[in-house]
């Protein structure tokens, strides 16, 4: 199996487009800007009634407020597939500040902050997938994106929320691969005392070993960090210094020690692994997954990455894992020769 072949990043690089080929449904320019400033002016409304600690929110007001996100989504995408030039309701975003207002109310929402938070992230999926990079290079988008995204550090979330921040860490993996100009947005160099922070690919790495399509997407995402680093030295070195190799290389030591040790086997004239068989075996699935992952970051990222990988599977992995079990399956091969002499004996 070859990850570059099967693997979603062939088509990553296309997410970022609109792929609806459906007719874009027009609107009244004039109307969806009078709706979606109605429907701001009554989420600010709550916004303002409920901004402090003194007069936490409660359920409808939080229930309120993500209803008229949701009708402003709407009209955002409306107005973003219609053939007019002018852009009202994006232009209204950006100059009102309305996603640093939601992001800083959400720290008032107490317990509603999850809830409050998964929709901040819908709300930048949706714009991002279908503003291209569009919205990016404006700073009332990327500064509060930026600020949601490293309170996301170190947090633990609903499998609602994982998955949502990981379809849009991809799509902005995607933005920066397409357009390198745009990456100093979410990758600070080393300045004084202050270490190189990357907070997309931080993000992404507590999902590597994940089952399933999040996982799958996270790690198409690294994957294409790794081709930033490419070209780039200062994220070649900074992913250097992460441990993302010893952890990559201590993962498939992990996911190997958990293949089960004996195989039932139903057909007779079976002798060989096919797609199917593996299929049929999830420990199998995840640790082929990530054992292909190894080998495209060896493919595609700078030497420095390819070369520290390859040391820690070289001198770590192989050896004293795969080594090991080998030959602990010669040894008992072996002994049960040795008992089978003593036997005809």
């Amino acid at each position: 199996m070859s990850w570059l072949k099967n693997s979603p990043l062939g088509k990553s690089f296309g997410k970022s487009k609109l792929t609806n080929n459906s007719p874009a449904k027009e609107c009244d320019p004039s109307a969806c800007y009078d709706s979606f400033c109605k429907h701001w002016q009554q989420t600010n409304e709550i916004i303002e009634r409920t901004q402090n600690y003194n007069n936490l929110p409660k359920t409808d007001d939080v229930l309120g407020v993500v209803n008229h996100l949701d009708h402003m989504v709407t009209l955002l995408l409306m107005e973003l597939r219609s053939s007019h030039n002018t852009r009202p309701c994006l232009e209204f975003l950006l100059s009102e500040n309305l996603l640093d207002k939601l992001y800083k109310w959400s720290l008032y929402t107490g317990r509603y902050g999850n809830a409050l938070r998964l929709e901040q992230l819908r709300l930048y999926e949706v714009l991002v997938s279908h503003s291209r990079t569009e919205l990016l290079i404006h700073e009332p988008f990327h500064r509060p994106l930026q600020v949601l995204l490293e309170s996301c550090l170190g947090e633990c979330f609903s499998v609602d929320v994982e998955k949502r921040l990981v379809v849009l860490l991809n799509q902005l993996c995607v933005s920066l691969v397409q357009h390198n100009e745009l990456l100093h947005l979410f990758f600070q160099e080393e300045d004084g005392n202050n270490p190189s922070k990357f907070v997309i690919f931080s993000l992404l790495m507590q999902f590597v070993h994940r089952d399933g399509d999040l996982g799958q997407q996270a790690r198409d995402a690294l994957l294409l960090c790794m081709v930033l680093s490419k070209n780039n030295q200062a994220i070649a070195k900074y992913i250097a210094n992460q441990s993302v190799c010893p952890f990559l290389a201590n993962g498939l030591s992990g996911l190997y020690s958990l293949l089960p040790r004996k195989l039932t086997i139903e057909t007779e004239d079976w002798h060989r692994f096919t797609p199917d068989d593996v299929n049929e075996i999830p420990e199998l699935v995840a640790f082929m997954n990530n054992l292909e992952f190894c080998n495209a970051v060896v493919q595609v990222a700078h030497p420095l990455i390819k070369n520290q990988l390859l040391e820690f599977l070289y001198a770590g992995f192989l050896p004293l894992v795969m080594g090991s079990a080998l030959l602990q399956i010669i040894n008992n091969r072996i002994w049960r020769m040795k008992l089978l002499d003593d036997q005809e004996v």
